[in-house]
C-alpha cells in the first residue's frame, strides 16, 4: 500500500483559493483529509483579511518545518532569494514523503522541482481537474472567472483557451 499524499500549500495558491471559496475543491481533488500549511505561510495569511476564513476551516493543519533541515536548505543561494513562506513550503514538501506542493510563483516552483519536489501551479491544477473529469466545463469556467475577478489572477490567453476548450 502506498503512503497517502501530503498536500502542502504556499501563500499565493492558498490565498487565491481562499478568496474564491474553493479550497474544498483542492482537498477533494487530491482525496486527502487535510491540507498542510507551513507556519510561515500562516503568518503571511495572518497579515491579511483572509485569516478568519482560514482559521474557520477545520481540515487545514499548520505544520512547522524541521528547522535543522530548513537551515541546511537555506545554504542554497537560490532558496535564499525566495520568501519565507516559499522556503518553508519547499522544506516541508522535502520532509514529507509523497508530497505535492501547490505553489504558483514560477521561480519558487522551479527551485522546488530542482530539489525533487512535485510543484503544481494554478493552471496545472485546473488542467488536471479538467482532464480527470473532476471539474466539468461550466464549473471550471466559474473557477477561472472567480480567480480573475476576486484574486486578479492573470491567465495567459493560450492557457485560458486550453483550460476552456
Amino acid at each position: 500500500m502506498s503512503p497517502r499524499i501530503s498536500v502542502i500549500l504556499d501563500t499565493d495558491f492558498l490565498s487565491a483559493f481562499l478568496k474564491i471559496d474553493h479550497l474544498q475543491t483542492v482537498r477533494d481533488f487530491y482525496g486527502v483529509d487535510r491540507l498542510l500549511v507551513p507556519m510561515a505561510v500562516y503568518r503571511e495569511i495572518s497579515q491579511t483579511d483572509l485569516l478568519p476564513s482560514l482559521v474557520a476551516i477545520s481540515w487545514i493543519q499548520v505544520q512547522i518545518a524541521n528547522q535543522v533541515q530548513l537551515r541546511e536548505l537555506l545554504r542554497d543561494e537560490a532558496l535564499l532569494r525566495l520568501g519565507s513562506g516559499e522556503q518553508e513550503a519547499i522544506a516541508l514538501a522535502i520532509q514529507r514523503e509523497n508530497s505535492i506542493l501547490l505553489i504558483n510563483d514560477n521561480k519558487a516552483r522551479t527551485e522546488a522541482v530542482r530539489l525533487g519536489v512535485q510543484g503544481v501551479n494554478i493552471p496545472a491544477f485546473l488542467l488536471a481537474c479538467k482532464l480527470s473529469g473532476f471539474l466539468n466545463l461550466p464549473t471550471l469556467s466559474q473557477v477561472i472567472t472567480s480567480l480573475e475577478d476576486r484574486d486578479r489572477y492573470k491567465f495567459r490567453s493560450e492557457v485560458r483557451a486550453r483550460l476552456l476548450l
